[in-house]
């Protein structure tokens, strides 16, 4: 996702037409406690997205860019959180107690609108949104995987393929992502390695584009510190870029999806973001 700054955006009395919660599993779900919570319109579309990990905030504001396109002066309300009620492992195989180490309690809630007014006052505008799956290959569907132990213990296992899986993820983004904002420059050595390494000498690394020319602020998954690191080394960023999400695992751990908008906070209170 991509985001560029707009002024603050301030709470109004309407009421959201679209209501998105992503968490793990529990009934009631999460959307309808909400809904319930609140005494919401009984016509809001609410959706609770569950099992996606730190991928459910990205998927979240793709669901509710696709809703605002088909309905007109609207908000759309997402809840990104994450609990440890469900995902915790009380058993004895160490592979599945990193996710006990790591994990902690945090939510976000983030108001999305296609309203006018919005366009003087919103904190920012969201310019493009993408999502590359990898649930066709073996190495990404269980890299990370909730199963039973020998004990018959159920917890998550994180295998080590999880930091292969998040390069090559990085990498079918890279081809789409930047065909949108990228310098011609930038794509034409990507498309120029690509065509080496098929035809001339398969040998060549793919050349990673720059993205730092046209992008200033990167929000990484904030999953552990070799995972950031393996995706800034993807991206050819230096510390300053990767500091919002080290800096966010290490005061609040890995808070799934909601870790993006405590980098996003992280950065904005050290006003790096400017409008």
């Amino acid at each position: 996702m991509t985001f560029s700054p707009k002024p603050t955006l301030r709470h109004k009395k309407s009421t959201s037409s679209s209501l998105t919660a992503a968490a793990s599993a529990l009934p009631p779900s999460l959307s309808s406690i909400i809904v319930n919570k609140y005494s919401m319109r009984e016509d809001i579309k609410s959706f609770t997205i569950s099992g996606m990990g730190c991928s459910a905030s990205a998927l979240a504001i793709d669901m509710a860019q696709n809703i605002l396109k088909t309905h007109r002066n609207s908000n759309a309300l997402i809840l990104s959180t994450e609990i440890l009620s469900t995902g915790w492992y009380p058993g004895k195989e160490q592979p599945m107690m990193v996710l006990n180490c790591l994990f902690r309690m945090g939510a976000a809630a983030i108001l999305v609108t296609n309203k006018r007014e919005a366009k003087k006052t919103a904190k920012y505008k969201l310019l493009y949104s993408l999502r590359s799956q990898r649930a066709f290959d073996d190495k990404g569907y269980y890299s990370a995987i909730r199963e039973e132990d020998s004990d018959g213990v159920t917890g998550v296992t994180l295998r080590r393929d999880l930091l292969q899986v998040a390069g090559e993820t990085l990498r079918a983004n890279i081809a789409v992502l930047g065909s949108k904002f990228l310098p011609y420059t930038e794509m034409i050595l990507y498309a120029l390695s690509i065509f080496k390494k098929k035809y001339l000498n398969k040998s060549t690394e793919i050349y990673v584009p720059n993205f730092k020319r046209v992008v200033q602020h990167f929000c990484l998954p904030a999953s552990g510190k070799p995972v950031i690191r393996e995706i800034g080394k993807g991206l050819r960023l230096g510390e300053r870029e990767m500091e919002p999400a080290l800096m966010t695992l290490h005061r609040f751990g890995n808070q799934s999806s909601s870790s993006l908008w405590y980098e996003l906070s992280y950065m904005e209170a050290k006003e790096r973001v400017k409008r």
